[in-house]
This record gives C-alpha cells, structure tokens and sequence, in this order.
C-alpha cells in the first residue's frame, strides 16, 4: 500500500566510541575525585563501613592506553566464553532444530481458537527464548501476521505473540548465553540459581501469554477496539502455513540441550565442576544435534567458526571495558564510587538497594539497549556497590538481567524491535500503547521478584 516506515532506528555512536569516552571520563575522575578504599576481607570482598581517604594516584589516558593488553587478558575467560558459546549457538541453529520445533507448533496450532492459540504460541516462543533466543527470532512475526489474518486479528497481535514472546523469554531465561556471561562477569556460579529463575520465567511468560490472549479475544469480539485501527484479513500472496510432521530430531535435540545445562548447574556446586565442564557440555549438545541431523563435519565445523568471529567485536569490548575499572582502582576512584552510590541507595535495606540497581538499568537500557556491551561497562561497577550494600552478586545479576531486558520492546534504539515493527507494518506510537502496559506489569512483578529474594539473602 506503499505506507512509509513509521518508525526508524535512532543512530546512537558506536558502542567503542562509548566506551573511550568512559575511559576518558574515568581518567579525569582520578584527577578530581576524593580517592578512597574500604578494607577488604579474606574473599576479596569490601568490608561496610571500613571506607577511608587515601594518597591521590592520577591515571593519565597515556597509562589507560597502555592497559589495553592486561585489560583484555583479564577478561580471558569470558572471552573464551564467549567464543565457545557463539560456536556452539551457531551449529545449533543451522540443524534447523529449533525452526523445526516452531514450525510444527504453529502448523498444529493453526485451525484452533484464540483462546488456545494465542497462548500457546506465546509459551513456545518464550521457551525457544529462554533456551537460544536470538534477535533473528523477529523473522517470525511474518507467521504471525498469517495467522492473524486467518483468524482475523491484528498485526499487533502478531508482535505480541511471536516478538514479545520470544523477548520476554530471552529476559527472564535461567539457561540463555547471556545469563551464563552476566554471571561470569560477576564472578557468580554459571547457571547457579537456576531454581528461582525458573520460576521467574513461568510467571513472566504466564503474564505475557494472559495479556496477549486478553487483548486478542477483545479485538476478536470487537474490531474497533485494535490499537492497529483494524484486523486483518487473508490476502492473496501473504503466504500459507506449510504442513509439518512432528520433529522427532528438534525435539531431541532441545532436550538434550536443555538436559546438559541442568546437569552442570546441579553437578558444579556439588562434585566442583568449573567452567570448563560447561564448554565441553556446550560443544557436545551441539554435535549430538548435527549427528542427528547428519550435518557433515566440514559443515559443523565451518559454523562453529562463523559463530566465533561473530563475538569477536564482543570480546574486544569486553577487554576494553576492563580499562575502565582498572582506571577507577588504580586511581582509588572505584570505591569512592561504591561508597557514594551505597549512600544513596544502601541506607534504605538491601530491597531498596537492588531495586535501585534494577531501576538504573532499566532506565539505561533506553539508550544503550546492547546486552553484552553495557554488561562489560556495568558489572565492574555494580558488583563493588552491591558487594558494600550487602546485596549478594547472584541478586546484582537478577537485577541487571531484569532491568537490561524490559525496556528493548520500547526504545527505538533497540534494531530488533524496529525491525520487527517494520515487519509486522505497525506504527511505533501505536505498539507503545500494547507494549508499555504491559512492560509495566513485569517491572512491578521484577520489583515483587528482587524484594523477595532480598529478604531471602538468595546467593
């Protein structure tokens, strides 16, 4: 019909750009800032109330430079991480496992009411998420909008269920990538607390499928009441839903997956397992999936290579941010920071001061959507404050994981959500007035979620 965009990606400088600034701002702080240290225990840990002044020891951007080699070297392994985890994700996802599993959802789903397939799907996605999800998940709304017409809802609908679905999912994982690299970054046990996380998600994805339904049954009963201004209807050329056996190999191989994360993060507290029992456990699910598929090992391998490179910008980040916490220690502007930032949201109880953390982060998350790039900024920030709070850093990492997801389905800095709605042709005020109710739900719930396991000192 020839409509124009309604929404564009605001451009925003390079996350690099961005962190050389920090790096600047963090070098002029050590010529400004009152320096100071808390004594620390035998852990490593800043003792409360121990903070006191110290001789000045100005870093200049010269010496920052010149910590680019030990900066990356101190993030070795989350960069090994990293590389093993793109590898891994890679080789999964071109077995087609997980299109294969969604596919079927969806072809099975088709001929059943609103009330049945709108949630549903919205389980599905939010699984598929928690499990790989990846922004190239937002390929899916165009199913959607085929669903949708025959069923003659919205196109909103179709974001709701397959975009949000998959978003939310990714958010309140207990086994994403993501997950395991936050809690690296914060010197937490990967995939530890995965029990409270679990049940994180089961309550999120129950909200996100009981809101979408509800507006999807409304606009059924009543076309006008779509924030699309109207339902959509079949159309020739939008595409059929292809018939789909049942993936016997996706599911498996899913399984497996899953069945290995859950073995590692029961097994590494009890028999002492490190990380390295984790990238094997990574490699492993992934070639037990192309041995079911009979991908060749040329193949296997050529893609584990590609999801590799794919992290390499990532891991450069990650050795860069490391400057920027060097800088502040070297300088002794670190704690004083802690010691400000305890001030003003520590003497209100450790709830309060992780949800200060959360609130923070949601906030950022406006302007700085990338996950793993604000991490490597924030983590080594975050942690000395929530180790002077008393805030355990297993709840540091639950409040940074909440805040840095909630706010990606309302920023237009964030590409997947513009591309999504590019997709789906839907206006950005229109999607605004579905998705940030609904965003405001979960912030409440997250807030219920951090008070909680404050009170539980959950480690």
């Amino acid at each position: 019909m020839g409509k124009e965009k309604q929404v564009k990606k605001m451009n925003v400088p390079h996350i690099f750009i961005i962190i050389l600034c920090i790096i600047l701002l963090a070098c002029l702080a050590t010529y400004v800032a009152p320096p100071g240290v808390y004594d620390m225990d035998e852990t490593g840990t800043a003792i409360a109330g121990s903070y006191h002044l110290v001789e000045r020891e100005p870093v200049s951007p010269w010496a920052a430079l010149l910590m680019i080699k030990k900066g990356i070297e101190s993030a070795a392994s989350v960069i090994s991480l990293l590389l093993v985890a793109g590898g891994s994700i890679a080789v999964l996802l071109d077995t087609g496992a997980f299109n294969d599993v969604l596919d079927y959802g969806v072809y099975k789903l088709q001929d059943k009411s609103t009330k049945v397939l709108v949630p549903a799907i919205v389980v599905l996605m939010s699984a598929l998420g928690a499990f790989a999800g990846n922004d190239s998940m937002i390929a899916f709304v165009t199913v959607g909008l085929v669903i949708c017409a025959r069923l003659r809802l919205d196109r909103i609908t179709a974001m709701g269920m397959f975009y949000l679905g998959y978003l939310i999912g990714l958010g309140s994982s207990f086994t994403s990538s993501m997950l395991i690299q936050y809690q690296a970054m914060a010197g937490v046990e990967p995939l530890s607390g995965m029990g409270a996380r679990f049940i994180v998600w089961t309550v999120f994805t129950a909200i996100n499928a009981l809101y979408c339904t509800r507006y999807a049954v409304r606009i059924s009963r009543d076309p006008g009441k779509s924030l699309a201004r109207k339902p959509l209807t079949p159309e020739p050329g939008m595409g059929e839903i292809k018939a789909a056996a049942l993936p016997a190999k996706g599911i498996l191989s899913i399984i497996v997956m899953f069945a290995v994360y859950v073995l590692y993060a029961v097994c590494a507290p009890r028999l002492g397992w490190g990380q390295e029992y984790l990238y094997v456990f990574m490699i492993l699910s992934s070639v037990f999936a192309c041995i079911l598929y009979r991908v060749s090992p040329n193949r296997i391998s050529k893609n584990f290579f590609r999801g590799a490179q794919s992290m390499g910008g990532i891991c450069m980040v990650m050795g860069l941010a490391r400057i920027v916490g060097m800088v502040l220690n070297q300088g002794h502007v670190m704690h004083t920071i802690s010691n400000a930032a305890s001030g003003l949201i520590g003497n209100n109880g450790l709830a309060l001061a992780a949800i200060g953390i959360f609130i923070f982060t949601l906030v950022l998350n406006l302007f700085i959507p990338s996950g793993m790039s604000k991490a490597a900024i924030m983590m080594p920030l975050l942690t000395p404050i929530g180790d002077v709070c008393g805030l355990t850093r297993q709840l540091v990492v639950f409040a940074y994981s909440l805040g840095d997801n909630l706010t990606n389905a309302l920023t237009p800095m964030s590409g997947p959500m513009v591309g999504a709605l590019e997709l789906a042709d839907v206006d950005f005020t229109d999607w605004l007035k579905y998705a940030a109710p609904l965003m405001g739900i979960l912030a409440v719930v997250s807030a219920v979620f951090i008070v909680a396991l404050a009170a539980m000192g959950w480690a």
